[in-house]
C-alpha cells in the first residue's frame, strides 16, 4: 500500500472517530470533605482581617446551595452567632481557638463552625506607555513596507491576589475536621489582551468569590457531566430492518428519548440472542444515561464476554461504571446521613 493510501486510511479513521455520536451522562459524586455529611448544621464566623467579605460570600453560597431542589445544609444565622458572641463577650477572631469554637457551637446549636483568616487581599492598577509602529506606505515592487509611522499607546495593568486559611471545626469532636489554604491571583494588561482589564477592587472581589465557590464546592455532593461515545456498526450479520432499528435507536438517543431507545435496543439484543456486543454496549450507555448504573454494568459485562479483542470504548466503560457506582453509593450515604 502506498504512503498516500495509508495516510488517507488513517485520516478517514480519525474523521469517523471524531464524528461518533456521543451521549451526555449525569452522575452523582460525593463531597470531597466527607466529614460534612454528619455536620450539616453549620455556622460561619466572621474571618479575621476579612476586608473582602469572604466569610459573608461563603455563607451566601452555602445558603443558596441545593441538591435536587433541596437545601443540603442548615445554616445558623449570623445574627444568632453575633448575639452569642456578644453575650459571651467574645470576638469572632477568638473562634480560631477550637475550645472556644466548640463552646459557641453548642450554644447556637451548630454541628460545625467555619472560621478562617484572610491572609492577603492586595491589588494595584497602573499604566505604562508602549511605542508601536504601523505601515503607512507599502512598496508593491519590493513587497514590503516602505514607510512606517511611530506612535505611543497607553497600556493599563492590574494585579491582585487574595489568599485565606479556612478551617471547619466539628463541635462534637472539638477538633478541626477540615482545613486548607486558598490563593487566587489576577493579572491583566490591556496591551496584551482583548478583554477589559478589571480595576484592582473588581479583581479582588471576583477572586474572593472564586475562593468561596471553590471552598463550598468541596463540602457537598454534586452532579458531574461528561460524554460517552456510542457504537453505530452492528458486529454481526444483520438484516436491513435490524440496521434500521439501530439507526432509529441512535436518533431517539440524539433526541434525548432514552426510554424509547432502551426499548428498541432491548428488543434488538433479543433478536441477536444477546450475542451482539455493539447492541449490548449501546444499551449499557443508554441505561447509564438514564442513571441505571447497575443495569448498565450488566450490559457492559455482557458485551465484554462476547468480544474477542479489546474495544476501547468498552474498556473505558467497564472501568468507568464501577467508579460511578462507588461514587454514587458514597454520595447517597452522605445525603442520607443526619
Amino acid at each position: 500500500m502506498s504512503i498516500v493510501k495509508v495516510f488517507l486510511a488513517v485520516l478517514a479513521s480519525l474523521l469517523i472517530s471524531g464524528c461518533a455520536q456521543k451521549v451526555q451522562i449525569r452522575a452523582l459524586a460525593p463531597a470531597q470533605v466527607g466529614e460534612m455529611a454528619n455536620n450539616k448544621t453549620i455556622a460561619v464566623s466572621k474571618f479575621r482581617t476579612d476586608k473582602v467579605g469572604l466569610s459573608g460570600k461563603i455563607e451566601s453560597k452555602i445558603a443558596a446551595h441545593k441538591l435536587d431542589g433541596k437545601k443540603y445544609f442548615e445554616l445558623v444565622s449570623r445574627r444568632d452567632m453575633d448575639k452569642v458572641l456578644k453575650e459571651q463577650k467574645l470576638q469572632s477572631s477568638e473562634l480560631m481557638d477550637e475550645k472556644t469554637t466548640t463552646r459557641v457551637g453548642k450554644i447556637v446549636g451548630a454541628q460545625a463552625i467555619i472560621n478562617g483568616e484572610v491572609t492577603t487581599a492586595s491589588g494595584k492598577s497602573g499604566s505604562y506607555k508602549e511605542r508601536r509602529k504601523r505601515c503607512i506606505k507599502y512598496s508593491k515592487e519590493k513587497k514590503q513596507c516602505a514607510r512606517y509611522e511611530y506612535y505611543i499607546v497607553r497600556c493599563n495593568t492590574t494585579e491582585a491576589t487574595v489568599a485565606a486559611n479556612i478551617n471547619i471545626v466539628g463541635i462534637e469532636s472539638s477538633s478541626v475536621i477540615y482545613g486548607d489554604s486558598f490563593r487566587k491571583s489576577y493579572q491583566a494588561d490591556s496591551c496584551r489582551t482583548f478583554r477589559r482589564v478589571l480595576s484592582s477592587n473588581e479583581a479582588i472581589e471576583i477572586l474572593a468569590s472564586d475562593i468561596a465557590s471553590e471552598f463550598v464546592y468541596k463540602l457537598t455532593p454534586k452532579y458531574i457531566y461528561f460524554k460517552v461515545e456510542l457504537l453505530d456498526d452492528i458486529d454481526l450479520d444483520a438484516t436491513s430492518k435490524q440496521e434500521d432499528k439501530l439507526e432509529n435507536a441512535l436518533k431517539y438517543i440524539e433526541a434525548n428519548r432514552m426510554d424509547k431507545a432502551e426499548q428498541i435496543l432491548s428488543s434488538l439484543l433479543d433478536e441477536f440472542d444477546g450475542r451482539s456486543y455493539v447492541i449490548a454496549y449501546d444499551l449499557g450507555v443508554v441505561k447509564e444515561a438514564m442513571g441505571k448504573f447497575d443495569e448498565a454494568k450488566t450490559m457492559y459485562y455482557l458485551a465484554d464476554e462476547i468480544v474477542t479483542k479489546p474495544i476501547e470504548e468498552l474498556n473505558a466503560a467497564l472501568i468507568r461504571i464501577d467508579d460511578l457506582i462507588s461514587k454514587r453509593d458514597e454520595a447517597t450515604r452522605q445525603i442520607d446521613a443526619k
